[in-house]
């Protein structure tokens, strides 16, 4: 993306066409035509590929406008506020409306085909405000052995993707651990689930205009840092929750700190802001697709946690009746591991360089920068 130049920009085209295999590989995970476990695995296989590749192409090309249209911290604080308090709404959607759906029509297929109907139309709708900016499209691209060291040696851009894998490690878990949780813990019936995070979604949309303050003022590693360890701290009562009313008044708490922790853009354009410094080149999508790998790999550290779990509290998916121990395991596994994850987070994001300080005259240096690409675009 980042090396070539066609008409319709470095990042649309993109959009446009790998919108396409990630909606046929999400409605495929969904709509599932055979019985046998070796043809569902192979099927299964197939769709993912087709999923997480129309997803890495669109999304890397997605966010890597965002790092190029905003360039004042304020305003990219105020823009991804925005952006994030939408998506958190949209992912909210995604975790209640989807059982309802499958409870309601009997079907799991019907639900991922009403819901994969909306990729391409929010994806599309998103392009209606998108506009690339000229200046950073004269760049001479650096050869690829080059640009890949230049990145791995980015440490603000490092230290940012490992911590936000350590945050979609603690999401991830989490939502793969919700639905249990609601079942075994808090008794809430099937296709009510995701109203079990009802208490964190009010944490969230309430605390937004803080933090917007916080980022815009402060600075991305004050904003984040403070953020994780909100959320780290309001984690560890869910450890006691019983029922659903307790559950909502304890997940404020988590809720305000997810606020901040979402806001996880600044950071990463910092990083990006970085190397434009050093290689005098725009590289935006080369940093959001080694991101969007390193991010990926909080999947498999989900997996792992959740099997340790199981095998270490007896837990037994299968059954209408868990052991104390299972239950116990389902606690901890709601609120400690979560809380264990962040709090790696937050010990390596301290190593991240960019303070206040260093962030404020960086960005003054990107302003002349960028000014001297106007002025030799218009010569």
């Amino acid at each position: 993306m980042d090396k070539l130049k066609p008409k319709k920009g470095r990042r649309v085209p993109w959009i446009i066409y790998g919108t396409i295999p990630m909606t046929l590989g999400f409605i495929g995970l969904w709509w599932v035509p055979f019985n046998t476990r070796e043809l569902v695995f192979l099927y299964g296989f197939i769709m993912l590929f087709f999923f997480d590749t129309g997803f890495t192409i669109t999304m890397t090309a997605w966010s890597a406008l965002y790092t190029e249209m905003y360039e004042d911290e304020k305003e990219r604080a105020t823009v991804v506020a925005i952006k994030d308090t939408v998506a958190f709404l949209s992912s909210m959607i995604g975790v209640i409306i989807p059982s309802m759906i499958a409870a309601a029509l009997g079907s799991w297929a019907m639900a991922g085909l009403i819901l994969g109907i909306t990729i391409p139309i929010t994806m599309y709708l998103s392009l209606l405000g998108t506009k690339e900016r000229e200046e950073f499209q004269i760049d001479k691209p650096l050869p690829i052995f080059k640009a890949f060291i230049a990145s791995v040696s980015n440490k603000p851009f490092i230290i940012g993707s490992i911590t936000y894998a350590m945050i979609d490690f603690c999401f991830g878990f989490t939502m793969m651990i919700l639905p249990l949780y609601a079942k075994f813990i808090l008794h809430i019936e099937e296709g009510m689930e995701g109203f079990a995070m009802i208490g964190v979604a009010l944490g969230i949309i309430c605390a937004v205009p803080l933090w917007w303050k916080i980022y815009s003022k402060k600075g991305p590693k004050f904003g984040l840092t403070l953020s994780m360890i909100v959320f780290c701290i309001g984690m560890v009562p869910l450890f006691l929750a019983e029922d659903f009313v307790c559950l909502t008044v304890i997940g404020l708490i988590p809720g305000f700190g997810i606020s901040g922790v979402l806001m996880t853009e600044p950071v990463m354009s910092a990083a990006i802001d970085y190397d434009e410094i050093k290689t005098g080149k725009r590289r935006e999508a080369t940093y959001g697709g080694i991101g969007s790998f390193i991010a990926r790999l909080s999947m498999i550290l989900s997996a792992i946690a959740l099997i340790i779990v199981q095998l270490s509290s007896g837990f037994n998916p299968e059954l209408e009746t868990q052991t104390s121990e299972a239950l116990t395991g389902l606690r901890f596994s709601m609120s400690i591991v979560p809380a264990i994850g962040l709090l790696i987070a937050i010990i390596i994001f301290k190593y991240y360089p960019l303070n206040l300080r260093k962030f404020t005259e960086q960005q003054e240096k990107l302003k002349k920068l960028h000014q001297a690409r106007l002025d030799k675009l218009k010569k």
